[in-house]
């Protein structure tokens, strides 16, 4: 039994290790959440929509009652009074009791009709609204989009690492098995010379590819706003986008980029909301109606009371006001085509963008299919190339090209698999479904 753990303990704690590894890395849903959690663009567009919402519910209070209420007190050098004589009275009456007066008054006034003006204004807070909302959509997207970058980026820089240490480990290989043949006297020092110059090569090679995995390591942290100098560790799986898109079809995914991008929806209410904008300013020179009530108290002991209840229906009609309203009205439709004018624009250049990333999809999968059959090839080129050379039958320049075959068919490989993950999130973001 004790040889049995000992046998299989070396084996089960490596699975172990590798275990904990896994579960210690990142993945990309992660990376997603904690970048848009401390995005100060995602933060900026959240407050927008927040401040849209404020203005809706600040429009729906215009319908409601409007209730004020006020209170003073006059003091007067010298108190008027009423003076009767001119009326040939010889007499004059105090106005108020004193030098001073003392007022009170509250009122409630409840628009009946407003020409528009309040309903235009509450449909372009809502429009304002969905335009707000829409553009944080969008920010979240592109963020998205750009943390999934720089987390392939990372495990691309890694993977080049991964080629390069390959090359180092089979060049020294090499090495040695010319540095043998050669005291052996089979080959000349120019070979021994030849395959040390290549490894110098490769291990400058490798030096570079580690500094590009932690330049990469930097960029990711700095997308997720973490400090640049945080260990990186991420999983290798990637998520796949939403499986209603059909990527073999250009047709099928523009459609949903034009009815899904939120850019579009947002150009959409924005100039939705111009419009009721300007409905609302022309309502401006329309009869506007209102009911008031209220109460007012004055401290006077020569009048029969000092409270009084009252209740009117009130009118207000801005006959002439030079124009105002309806040039106002007009600049907001101006500027309500403008955006109609941008949506357009943008519509096309989202088509486009479909177009490239459909492309760009299909190219890297096709890449992927030739370079996978690449470096079999390249494998079984120098496995057959080394035992020529063993044998004294080849040379060790064709195993040194044969070598650099196999690093170049692998790194032609692996980046058209990154390529084609990230074209699939380029697609999805496309057509908005990221």
């Amino acid at each position: 039994m004790n040889q049995i753990v000992r046998k299989y303990l070396p084996a089960m704690a490596l699975g172990l290790l590798m275990s904990t590894q896994t579960a210690l890395s990142e993945d990309l849903v992660a990376a997603w959440r904690e970048a848009l959690a401390g995005d100060q663009t995602i933060q900026a567009t959240q407050s927008r929509v927040a401040s849209a919402n404020a203005d809706l519910e600040a429009a729906k209070a215009a319908r409601l009652p409007n209730i004020s209420a006020s209170a003073g007190i006059t003091q007067f050098d010298d108190a008027p009074a009423f003076d009767f004589s001119g009326a040939g009275v010889p007499a004059i009456l105090p106005l108020f009791d004193g030098e001073s007066m003392q007022m009170a008054d509250a009122r409630i006034t409840l628009p009946l009709y407003t020409g528009g003006r309040v309903m235009h204004g509450i449909d372009a807070a809502e429009a304002m609204l969905e335009a707000q909302q829409f553009q944080s959509g969008a920010s979240t997207q592109q963020i998205k989009l750009a943390v999934a970058e720089q987390y392939i980026n990372v495990l691309r820089a890694k993977s080049a690492l991964a080629v390069a240490d390959s090359n180092v480990k089979s060049l020294s290989a090499h090495v040695r098995d010319v540095d043998d043949m050669f005291k052996s006297g089979a080959v000349a020092r120019n070979d021994y010379l030849a395959a040390a110059v290549s490894l110098a090569d490769s291990e400058q090679r490798r030096l570079q590819a580690r500094n590009r995995l932690d330049l990469a390591n930097a960029a990711y942290n700095r997308a997720l706003g973490r400090n640049l100098g945080t260990p990186v560790s991420l999983d290798e799986y990637l998520p796949g986008i939403d499986p209603g898109l059909d990527p073999s079809s250009l047709d099928a995914l523009t459609d949903v980029a034009l009815r899904s991008r939120a850019e579009l929806g947002s150009l959409d209410s924005a100039a939705k909301a111009l419009r009721y904008q300007a409905d609302s300013k022309r309502a401006e020179t329309r009869p506007h109606l209102a009911v008031t009530g209220g109460y007012m108290a004055l401290q006077n002991e020569f009048l029969n009371r000092d409270e009084f209840w009252m209740v009117g229906v009130g009118v207000q009609w801005n006959v002439f006001d030079g124009g105002q309203a309806r040039k106002k009205a007009s600049a907001l439709l101006f500027k309500s085509n403008a955006v109609r004018q941008e949506r357009n624009n943008l519509r096309s250049l989202i088509e486009l963008q479909v177009r490239q990333s459909w492309l760009r999809l299909n190219e890297t999968n096709e890449r992927k299919r030739l370079t996978a059959r690449a470096v079999e090839q390249a494998e079984e080129n120098l496995r057959v190339v080394r035992d020529r050379y063993r044998n004294g039958e080849g040379t060790n320049t064709e195993v040194l090209d044969a070598e650099m075959l196999r690093s170049l068919s692998r790194s032609n490989h692996d980046n058209a698999d990154f390529d084609a993950k990230l074209a699939l999130y380029e697609l999805a973001r496309g057509v908005g479904r990221l």
